[in-house]
């Protein structure tokens, strides 16, 4: 199968609004794929429907050749999810929510996420409250890639971010992509 995800004439209603009408969706594997709207287009909603947080009124998705709504506990297992404001423990230092993320995670993850805080150049022993939105960010990005995903969902993953950061965020898409890896981005 080509294809990572695939949507076909999905919907999802809410009382009084139509999120998505109709969507249908094939991202190839290996691609870094954008879906582009205004605040309010469902891009989120969408989102919460591949990864099995919503299930849709209508029609049908495929993430990883299965489906989300039966299916969404193994999706979740094999993608990485990075929010616009990533809920991080604040109290924790870098190094100590790699730790702490490791746990729920194959061996091999804490070397991973450990060579990443590393290539973003994240003091490991400052606390998570002390870090910039950029640096915030970067932590979000290194735990979720650190399991080798073969999908990285990112909603909104530079908003905030300064022109150099955002440059440097996007690069490392393209380079998961050259890697085989798939990569959905959304952002307005």
């Amino acid at each position: 199968m080509n294809d990572c995800i695939i949507t076909e004439r999905l919907e999802m209603h809410f009382r009084g609004c139509d999120a998505l009408r109709g969507i249908d969706l094939k991202v190839p594997r290996g691609s870094v794929f954008a879906l582009l709207g205004e605040n309010g287009a469902g891009k989120t909603t969408l989102i919460r429907i591949l990864t099995g947080f919503q299930v849709p009124s209508k029609g049908r998705a495929q993430v990883l050749g299965l489906d989300p709504v039966v299916d969404s506990l193994e999706i979740r297992r094999r993608i990485g999810y990075v929010s616009d404001a990533p809920a991080l423990y604040d109290w924790m230092r870098v190094d100590e929510i790699g730790w702490f993320a490791s746990s729920f995670y194959p061996p091999g993850f804490l070397e991973r996420y450990r060579e990443s805080i590393g290539k973003y150049e994240l003091p490991p022993d400052r606390k998570i409250k002390h870090l910039s939105k950029g640096q915030r960010a970067k932590v979000a990005l290194s735990l979720a890639v650190a399991h080798d995903p073969e999908l990285l969902i990112l909603d909104e993953p530079t908003s905030g971010l300064d022109p150099h950061v955002r440059r440097e965020f996007m690069e490392s898409m393209v380079d998961r992509a050259a890697s085989g890896r798939t990569v959905l981005l959304s952002s307005h």
